[in-house]
């Protein structure tokens, strides 16, 4: 009689609405992560689909797996532990788990972007400075509130991608340290290098070498400093010449 009443349950439609609240339930935080902004109707409808086809105890292999492993799989990754697959996919999404979400990086940033005491992320940084010209050129807008919505969803997609990409290369999300300041004593001070140089002048390769490592490095220091091209360099050159690049000629 027991065996009966379990194969009669086992084979019950599951309700994939109570499924995903239990998901919530058990892992809120990286369920909020997984379907981010996804409309709760899309995820009970990928629910029903992904679980089509497995018994009550499947599911509760599956849920055993969200609890033990403590955050939210996607549906399609649910339906794999289900089934006992567990390799596919779990570090990874373990490791992406471990990052803060989009939203709440964006609004990091926001507040970076007026108080540069604010602590931020190294995948945080990384992401506004793929959209640093977005975020740049705000205040010079004619519509300040629809170019913001462009950057700020730019921002977002281009967090996702640099998670991605931080997990793959097994880079953490830490702390962003700002930039050594760089003395522009060097660009005046004078040395024996610039003795010798007002008796020889810097010849062409130098002059080439010093200008192609210059305008290598302007876009990034505009992006680090959050400074203008003109600004960015005297930084480049100032980089130059402490680094000792100019001695003998060295690139």
């Amino acid at each position: 009689m027991t065996t009966l009443v379990s194969n009669q349950q086992n084979i019950q439609p599951i309700n994939s609405a109570q499924l995903v609240g239990i998901f919530k339930a058990i892992a809120p935080r990286s369920f909020e992560k997984t379907f981010d902004g996804m409309p709760i109707e899309a995820i009970n409808k990928a629910m029903k689909i992904c679980i089509e086809g497995l018994s009550r105890d499947e599911i509760n292999t599956g849920l055993r797996l969200v609890r033990d492993n403590g955050f939210c799989p996607d549906p399609a990754m649910f339906r794999k532990w289900c089934l006992g697959i567990t390799g596919f996919g779990t570090e990874q999404q373990k490791a992406v788990d471990s990052f803060k979400g989009k939203h709440a990086a964006l609004a990091n940033i926001i507040k970076w972007v007026s108080d540069r005491d604010v602590e931020i992320t190294n995948a945080e940084k990384e992401a506004y400075n793929r959209c640093y010209e977005m975020f740049s050129n705000l205040n010079y807008s004619n519509n300040y509130e629809r170019s913001a919505y462009y950057a700020y969803e730019a921002f977002k997609d281009n967090y996702v991608d640099v998670v991605n990409e931080f997990v793959e290369k097994g880079v953490t999300q830490e702390k962003w340290s700002k930039p050594p300041q760089i003395d522009f004593s060097v660009l005046y001070a004078k040395t024996d290098c610039d003795t010798a140089a007002e008796v020889s002048p810097m010849s062409k390769e130098d002059f080439d070498k010093r200008t192609a490592y210059v305008e290598s490095r302007i876009p990034q220091i505009m992006s680090d400093r959050n400074c203008d091209k003109t600004m960015a360099k005297l930084y480049a050159l100032a980089e130059y010449h402490g680094s000792g690049k100019d001695v003998g000629g060295a690139a």
